[in-house]
């Protein structure tokens, strides 16, 4: 007889993990608090329009990623529509250049540059330095994924593992460069302060960089036509029909823990499903201190709860607009510094603002209109989601007088909106822990630490626990998709040789 697992959530993590699980052998249901599979990566409907929350690019949505081979071992790639932007972004900076202050981020390495080195000529060699980095990195499948398993699996993972020492030293002075620190290497003003700014005023490793341009440029890193639902639908059809069971409106309470044993969970108006295997692919914290006991936490749990050792990433806020007329004339992706500084009710101060225009996708988009999308980071997540409890009336309040803020900022940079705006809709930090638990309403899990490469202490398994797994984007720091089918497929290799059965791919 199979063993049954209980998998709490169904966003890509526990999708994934389920496919994964159903593929090996086991007997896996899964319990969602929401009425839609996703999590984070979700999208929904106001107006006609489709409000699309993240996985504005996926990493592996062509042959040019090893990614590519991991979604393609539980959906059909080539049945979802991506786009590929010609143009990353363009960003406004302060400096001018040949009479436009306007830096163009190109998805194309030829293309890019040669318009960096038409900026700059004298900056010639270290700008094909950087792109013949890039283009060494493509030659490899990043991250390496071990497929099955040799009679002599070490000997064979470390002989095929040698040919990667060509980029170790790449990969080694990115992952502790950051682009701030790459920004001096040019001798022109302009692209010091373009590549000071390319994640505005954050300083960011260079391999988060130039890893993502090496996708774009082999057409694999495009964006899902229709919105980041259209993935979470793709992966819950693959689970059912291998037999997984999703159940929805389902809102776990706790995990039963019997003699230091997992050995299923409570959830709703406490119904029971008892299990052989319980994996979480919740939320970490509300995993840990909130479905767990608080004698089965450890020094490691304590510590990543204080941000001791890593800081929790952003929490966001999502601003869409609907305008009633077509403004596809703008690129799809712009940033541009604020003529005076917005400040947030939680404190955040914002100097610049970054709009998406979507009307590439007219799935999302109604026909001759557009939907403008500014997405805001804030480390004062808990300033919404405590506001939302305490105070509903004052929360709306202050959330619409914000986004008034943010429509007359936008109106004043791309000219007047306000008569032609026919939907508004924002999602606070709140809004996002309120539907997926996630902590102080954060997107990503935990932002990379100096050393880009380290890996969390937030393990698989919990050694207090038998039979209790965990997987989810806060697994590795940074998150993300790509992060989060990696991590499935390693719980469950995990899972099965814990269980004495194969691992089929």
């Amino acid at each position: 007889m199979s063993k049954t697992v209980n998998i709490i959530g169904s966003g890509i993590s526990g999708l994934t993990a389920g496919c994964y699980l159903q593929m090996c052998g086991f007997k896996t249901e899964i319990f969602e608090k929401h009425s839609n599979p996703g999590g984070l990566c979700t999208s929904w409907k106001r107006n006609g329009y489709i409000i699309n929350l993240s996985a504005h690019w996926i990493i592996g949505s062509g042959k040019g990623s090893s990614f590519y081979k991991l979604w393609s071992e539980l959906i059909d790639m080539e049945s979802i529509k991506f786009h590929n932007h010609d143009l990353k972004i363009d960003i406004q900076l302060n400096k001018n250049k040949n009479g436009s202050n306007i830096f163009h981020l190109y998805s194309n390495l030829k293309k890019f540059e040669k318009y960096l080195i038409d900026l700059s000529p004298e900056d010639e060699r270290t700008i094909r330095q950087f792109t013949k980095h890039i283009r060494l990195l493509q030659k490899f499948d990043l991250p390496p994924i071990d497929k099955k398993q040799s009679l002599f699996p070490t000997l064979f993972n470390n002989l095929k593992k040698i040919k990667y020492l060509e980029i170790l030293p790449i990969v080694y002075k990115w992952s502790r460069q950051t682009n701030v620190d790459f920004a001096q290497k040019f001798k022109s003003p302009f692209l010091r302060e373009a590549f000071s700014l390319l994640y505005d005023d954050e300083k960011v490793k260079m391999l988060v960089f130039a890893l993502p341009l090496a996708y774009f440029d082999n057409k694999s890193a495009g964006c899902p036509i229709g919105g980041s639902l259209i993935i979470a639908k793709k992966l819950e059809e693959k689970y059912i029909s291998l037999g997984g069971k999703i159940n929805f409106n389902a809102d776990v309470k706790k995990i039963i823990v019997d003699k230091n044993k997992a050995i299923g969970l409570i959830y709703n108006n406490e119904q029971i499903s008892n299990s052989n295997i319980v994996l979480s692919t919740a939320d970490w914290h509300f995993t840990f201190f909130n479905l767990l006991n608080k004698e089965y936490r450890n020094k490691d749990t304590d510590e990543l709860s204080k941000s001791k050792k890593y800081e929790v990433f952003f929490s966001s806020m999502l601003f869409s607009i609907g305008i009633k007329k077509d403004l596809g004339y703008l690129p799809h992706f712009f940033r541009f510094p604020l003529k005076k500084e917005i400040v947030s009710p939680d404190g955040t101060i914002y100097k610049r603002l970054e709009i998406e225009i979507s009307n590439f996708d007219e799935v999302i988009v109604p026909k001759g209109k557009t939907l403008i999308s500014v997405n805001l980071y804030t480390k004062n997540g808990d300033y919404w989601i405590n506001l939302r409890r305490t105070d509903f009336e004052l929360y709306n309040k202050l959330k619409n007088d914000f986004c008034n803020l943010i429509i007359d900022a936008i109106g004043a940079y791309i000219g007047k909106i306000k008569d032609d705006i026919d939907m508004i809709d924002v999602a606070t930090p709140a809004t996002i822990q309120r539907y997926t638990n996630s902590w102080k309403g954060s997107t990503q899990g935990w932002l990379p630490s100096k050393n880009f490469l380290s890996s969390t202490t937030c393990a698989f398994n919990l050694k207090e626990v038998k039979n209790f797994y965990y997987s989810s984007h806060w697994s590795t720091a940074g998150g993300g998709l790509p992060v989060v089918i990696k991590n499935s497929r390693e719980v469950t290799k995990l899972i099965c040789k814990n269980n004495k059965l194969k691992f089929i791919f």
